[in-house]
């Protein structure tokens, strides 16, 4: 279908969006900008999937997503557009090393080098191989963009990025700040997560100068732009079932309440949903969606009135030799004062086997572990105003090896094989909140161009 013929279709075409998330919200946003009659179904009882935040007390919470980096076109882009302000956040941090935080600043090369020489935070051999890996990464620098995963393919070769850090550096990077780089940043081990997502993470958030930012109420004002820009058609509580398929084209979708038809289908769930919603994928997309894993985590998070992170840090990090649930905590209130109007706002992240055990205590019994841990390493943190725990069963993408070659293969056969249907969601990118938004938009593009299913 031509360009032509595209502006013509949008304004007749009815399209149904799956999933009010970072992606689902992206393209129907995009619908609404080209003149796309759509609707929006969304299982739970609130919009934002990942990137959802809630008021607690005067403070806002963001109960997935946290920071963006300038990198980040998509959504800077709808930042711009919707008039969220965004703002540079602290990269001050804190890595536990021999009983004590060493802390370590990416916006003050003098502080880290003196670190560094005095062998605080690293040991002679642990330096020697992170400056290898360095190298090698700003070696492959243009390969490696997250807003931009077409040229990483040619890295989706080892098995880990765990296997990569070996090879490039050593165990030592391993278990130091490599590794734990990537626990924090997908809640998942390094073993799990593939090379050429590990090297896009390492070298646009541990190793390369670039500015993290936020916006100024937190991720949560971004998504409640976002939803008020198509909140009139957003129908909460509303599972759907199943994608109709009839003749090699989508028809619309089955929900408790009934059939919903639809010209096309933007499917923005996670890839195990989408497996669920289609059973009957062609075998090659199939297996494209299957291959996709995502680490659980659960988070607690507390109000308090003084600071507890050591040296104004915004985040924390346990390497996994120490043996702690806890993978990071962070204070929200150092990255964007406004979420917190008095004192901090502590988010505490545990992921993997022991995440799954902790998400099946209650609340309380949750919060409180937390609590003793996090004062096992900051004995100076105080009994807290109020708690809050979350539970993601799917917390991250972590694009095992292989998937992110079978990710354009997928967008290019789907459309042949089904009219009509398209697949949004991070997996369908560089996993993040910049590829499920970009995601989002390349989907309606798809269906646009594709023209009309079986309705």
């Amino acid at each position: 279908m031509g360009p032509a013929d595209i502006g013509k279709w949008c304004g007749a075409v009815r399209v149904v969006v799956i999933g009010a998330g970072a992606a689902g919200l992206s393209a129907a946003y995009e619908s609404r900008k080209r003149g796309v009659d759509f609707t929006v179904l969304e299982a739970a009882d609130h919009a934002g999937g990942r990137i959802a935040a809630e008021e607690v007390e005067g403070c806002r919470i963001d109960t997935g997503a946290q920071v963006l980096t300038a990198g980040y076109r998509t959504v800077l882009g709808l930042c711009r557009e919707l008039g969220v302000p965004v703002h540079a956040c602290s990269r001050r941090a804190g890595i536990w090393r021999r009983g004590a935080f060493r802390v370590v600043d990416q916006n003050d090369g003098w502080r880290n080098l003196r670190t560094l020489l005095a062998f605080k935070l690293f040991s002679p051999k642990a330096l020697w191989q992170l400056v290898r890996i360095g190298w090698s990464l700003r070696r492959q620098a243009a390969d490696l963009r997250l807003a931009d995963p077409s040229r990483a393919l040619a890295h989706d070769t080892e098995a880990s990025i765990a296997d990569w850090i070996r090879k490039a550096g050593g165990t030592e990077s391993l278990e130091g700040l490599a590794g734990t780089s990537i626990r924090v940043l997908t809640l998942g081990n390094p073993e799990d997560v593939g090379a050429a997502y590990g090297k896009a993470l390492l070298w646009g958030y541990t190793f390369q100068p670039v500015e993290l930012l936020t916006p100024e109420r937190g991720m949560g004002q971004f998504t409640q732009a976002l939803v008020a820009a198509v909140a009139d058609r957003i129908r909460l509580s509303t599972k759907v079932e199943r994608v109709v398929i009839r003749g090699g084209a989508e028809a619309g979708v089955q929900t408790a309440a009934g059939f919903v038809p639809a010209d096309a289908v933007v499917c923005a769930t996670t890839a195990t949903e989408a497996r669920r919603l289609l059973p009957n994928l062609p075998a090659d997309i199939d297996r494209a969606l299957a291959g996709v894993t995502y680490s659980s985590s659960c988070r607690a998070v507390f109000g308090v009135d003084r600071p507890v992170l050591p040296d104004q840090c915004y985040f924390v990090a346990l390497p996994r030799r120490e043996g702690s649930f806890l993978v990071d905590y962070s204070d929200a209130s150092v990255k964007s004062p406004q979420v917190a109007p008095s004192g901090g706002l502590i988010h505490a992240e545990a992921a993997g086997s022991r995440a799954e055990f902790l998400s099946a205590l209650p609340d309380g019994d949750l919060c409180r572990r937390f609590l003793a841990e996090i004062r096992r390493y900051s004995p100076e943190m105080p009994e807290p105003r109020f708690a809050r725990a979350y539970r993601w069963k799917e917390a991250v993408c972590l694009m095992p090896s292989g998937v992110l070659a079978g990710r354009p293969r997928a967008r290019r056969s789907l459309p042949e094989q089904i009219r009509g249907l398209a697949l949004a969601g991070d997996y369908m990118h560089m996993p993040s909140v910049e590829g499920a938004a970009a995601s989002g938009v390349a989907a309606v593009e798809d269906v646009l161009r594709a023209g009309p299913g079986a309705s």
